[in-house]
């Protein structure tokens, strides 16, 4: 068999694994944050410096002092404008959103956690199937941050 024949199988495979892959286990807030990063290069943690080129979140003075419920909308609507984003849950302190890549349909998941009284926001995102994501989740995790930025939520 050539090797091109066993590739496309495989390919297929890796491509409906990435489709129909289910939110994992081990998405959620804990009580002092979000889980850390796995030791794999597909995974930002804002609150664990991972990559330590992962960009902080900290709030600006007006946006740390204000309402919960409009710094979560606009947290919600700079989440929601990002490609292929949708927001899938989200409660008080914490906001969990799918991205779904636009040509192998890979699903990434962000979340967002916010502790009450804390001037910064922590930014997690990961993908759920394999190794290396090519920088896609740090470049999300950057476009986050210039979005919330423009909005004058972070400095």
């Amino acid at each position: 068999m050539t090797p091109f024949r066993w590739c496309l199988p495989l390919l297929a495979l890796l491509v409906l694994a990435g489709c129909g892959a289910p939110p994992p286990d081990t998405l959620g807030p804990l009580e002092d944050g979000l889980r850390p990063c796995p030791d794999v290069p597909n995974c930002v943690h804002t609150g664990d410096e991972y990559p330590p080129e992962a960009p902080p979140f900290h709030l600006t003075s007006e946006w740390s002092q204000g309402s919960p419920v409009e710094v979560w909308e606009a947290v919600e609507s700079a989440v929601s404008s990002l490609p292929g984003t949708e927001v899938a849950d989200r409660s008080d302190d914490y906001l969990r959103a799918e991205s779904t890549s636009r040509i192998f349909r890979f699903v990434d998941d962000l979340e967002v956690y916010w502790a009450p009284g804390s001037p910064e926001l922590v930014v997690r995102s990961e993908s759920r199937v394999g190794r290396s994501d090519m920088g896609a989740n740090l470049t999300r995790v950057k476009r986050l941050r210039d979005t919330l930025r423009e909005a004058g939520v972070v400095d």
